[in-house]
């Protein structure tokens, strides 16, 4: 047994000589039950000695007694705090002892709460499929801080979750606001378990700046939080996410710990990072999955005249269903697009919305007429990046007319609606690359209707492409043109909001290959489907901490299993290995190893995800975590630690 010295003297005097540990966070009633029974069963043949793994705790205080064989378990858990005290009675011999024992034999789960924590218990911890404990220095005068930025993709579910675990971001009410307005909280959620968030206890915050996953990325490699150009730089004027505080008033941050991305860490990314500053600073770079999410395709509600779609399909039953089991307050939609539709329209190809092969999937009724226009996104997205992998995979193969008035005619030609506009971030000029990529060639890109190689781009006869910055823009854009349709994610439309753009149902691989006439809308379980059909093989631990084997097997663009989504893909969390001890009271590698125990174990933290209609990440793919961040190359650490070889010699982010 590991001990230390609990954090006030309120604890001391409870626990007199002996430490404490955390509480394993996140367990179901099911599993907290198993794990009692295994540890009873493992007493009864070991006896006093025994170290029991038993309790998963919640957030929330308990006081549990069981009794078996006359031995008293007293199971006490506070926030933060969980041990177990097991007394054996006079009469009662252990098995591997002779004579009475009366002493308390305390339980071990992981990491010990002190100024520095145990790397070694904390895998242990993890590795026992629990979480990452509390761990947590005493409490200062100001919060400590914890700086991300990146993706806007899962920037509003992001700042629920660390609303929930950690001190509210009020987004500095007294001012100065930055840029130009005060952007206020976000509201607490319903599902945290704490009503005032903070569950945590630890007196920590995490400003996230939602600037998009390319800036995020390169803020990583150049180990730049600024909000220059080279760094993070500044979210869009659509953002309404808060992304500084009362504790950090200024913006940019003064240091980064991690950034969020849906974009893939791809081998330009590895040879970036590997050339720049970031790697002397914060040792190897880690990616893993943080949320599974859908790229919704919406839409405006009326046809290019201003007249609303006459759509004649019923919302799917099972959308309704799953409105009602996750509670969202808005409505999913009766448009179904086909796989064709859905390749037509982002091709530039179906034009209006009386195009025939919109009528055919709308029971053979017209949704309407005027023109389509196509909302795209104009940064580097990963939204972009989901997207466009999908399309890049689904459309192979695709054709029909070249618009919709040729559709109409009595002889329509015939042209590929394969997906072939390019990346713009190109470095093999004068030929292109036609692959999914963060930011696209679109027809209109930027304004120049260039490619990056500066090639004139010449979109359909008759489409309309238009540009947005940031999935707030997108969803303004949409909203605000008449025969709008685009592509944004669940926290941004309904049925998670109460109003606003909608969502349209697509086929996916298995309801094109079997003709099932099904339509799939986006919910957290149909994301799940989707997700599950990837499991990650590492054959060992140098496999596990390159972050290009995370990336080349963490893509589902187009799902073979029935009931999934099939525009779905996981949002990523990048971050260092090596963290400065002097940031932050020295909390700061421990207070982010507690939120991720948050994130990925606390059953509260999963209710907020699939609240934001978000699916938590597969259990093969959350499994691999520990391990990675434990062992290896990959190993988590304080910088000059000689006991985790990859910050020896490192300053730390």
């Amino acid at each position: 047994m590991i001990s230390c010295a609990p954090r006030g003297a309120k604890w001391r005097n409870r626990l007199g000589a002996h430490g404490y540990d955390p509480g394993l966070i996140g367990c179901t009633r099911h599993e907290l039950a198993r794990r009692r029974k295994a540890a009873l069963k493992e007493f009864e043949r070991n006896g006093a000695a025994t170290t029991l793994h038993t309790s998963c705790g919640s957030m929330r205080s308990r006081r549990t007694e069981l009794a078996h064989r006359g031995a008293r378990y007293h199971i006490i858990n506070k926030p933060n705090v969980n041990f177990i005290n097991v007394t054996l009675n006079h009469n009662m011999s252990p098995l591997r002892s002779a004579a009475p024992d009366t002493r308390p034999v305390w339980e071990e789960v992981g990491i010990t709460i002190r100024q520095e924590c145990s790397m070694k218990n904390w895998k242990a911890y993890l590795l026992a499929s629990a979480a990452v404990g509390c761990c947590a220095a005493a409490e200062p005068a100001n919060a400590q801080l914890v700086f991300g930025g990146g993706a806007t993709f899962p920037a509003p579910v992001y700042r629920q979750l660390m609303d929930c675990h950690s001190v509210q971001v009020d987004g500095n009410p007294s001012g100065p606001t930055w840029p130009t307005s005060f952007l206020a909280a976000y509201p607490i959620s319903p599902k945290c378990a704490n009503a005032g968030g903070d569950s945590s206890g630890l007196n920590m915050q995490i400003l996230y700046s939602p600037v998009g996953s390319g800036a995020g990325k390169r803020a990583l490699i150049a180990y730049d939080a600024s909000s220059a150009a080279t760094g993070l730089g500044v979210p869009s004027a659509s953002n309404n996410v808060p992304f500084v505080s009362s504790f950090q008033p200024t913006y940019g941050y003064p240091n980064l710990q991690f950034i969020g991305s849906d974009d893939i860490w791809n081998e330009t990314d590895a040879a970036n990072y590997a050339a720049g500053p970031a790697k002397a600073i914060g040792g190897n770079a880690i990616q893993m999955p943080a949320l599974a999410g859908a790229v919704v395709i919406a839409f405006n509600g009326k046809d290019g005249a201003g007249t609303t779609l006459n759509i004649a399909n019923a919302v799917p039953a099972g959308a309704t269903a799953d409105k009602t089991t996750f509670g969202y307050p808005g409505a999913y939609s009766g448009l179904n697009l086909t796989r064709k539709a859905v390749c037509g329209i982002f091709t530039g190809h179906i034009t209006a919305w009386n195009d025939p092969e919109l009528t055919k999937a709308n029971n053979n009724t017209v949704l309407g007429t005027g023109q389509i226009t196509v909302e795209h996104r104009s940064d580097g997205s990963g939204t972009n990046f989901l997207f466009t992998n999908a399309l890049y995979r689904q459309c192979q193969g695709i054709s029909g007319p070249i618009n919709t008035t040729d559709a109409l005619s009595a002889t329509p030609s015939v042209r590929s609606w394969e997906f072939r506009f390019s990346d713009h971030a190109n470095t093999a000029c004068p030929d292109v690359f036609f692959r999914a990529s963060n930011t696209i060639d679109w027809p209109d890109f930027t304004g120049t209707a260039t490619n990056g190689c500066g090639v004139t781009l010449t979109p359909p006869s008759g489409s309309k492409f238009v540009g947005a910055n940031g999935n707030g823009g997108m969803k303004s854009a949409i909203e605000s043109t008449n025969g709008a349709i685009g592509y944004s994610t669940t926290d941004y439309s309904q049925p998670v909001l109460s109003t606003g753009m909608k969502v349209a149902n697509v086929q996916s691989q298995y309801d094109v290959d079997n003709a099932t006439g099904a339509f799939q809308w986006p919910s957290p379980t149909r994301i799940l489907n989707t997700m599950a059909a990837a499991n990650p093989i590492f054959p060992d631990a140098n496999a596990r901490a390159n972050p290009l084997n995370w990336s080349s097997q963490g893509q589902v663009p187009n799902p073979g299993t029935p009931n999934s989504y099939p525009i779905a893909g996981f949002t990523w969390i990048d971050m260092y290995q090596c963290y400065n001890a002097s940031r932050s009271g020295g909390g700061t590698l421990s207070n982010f190893e507690n939120y991720l125990g948050f994130h990925y174990y606390d059953s509260h933290a999963a209710a907020i995800i699939n609240s934001a209609g978000f699916a938590t990440i597969p259990n093969a793919w959350r499994d691999q975590i520990a391990p990675m961040l434990t062992g290896g190359p990959s190993q988590l650490g304080t910088a000059g630690d000689p006991s985790v070889p990859g910050c020896t010699s490192k300053s730390g982010a």
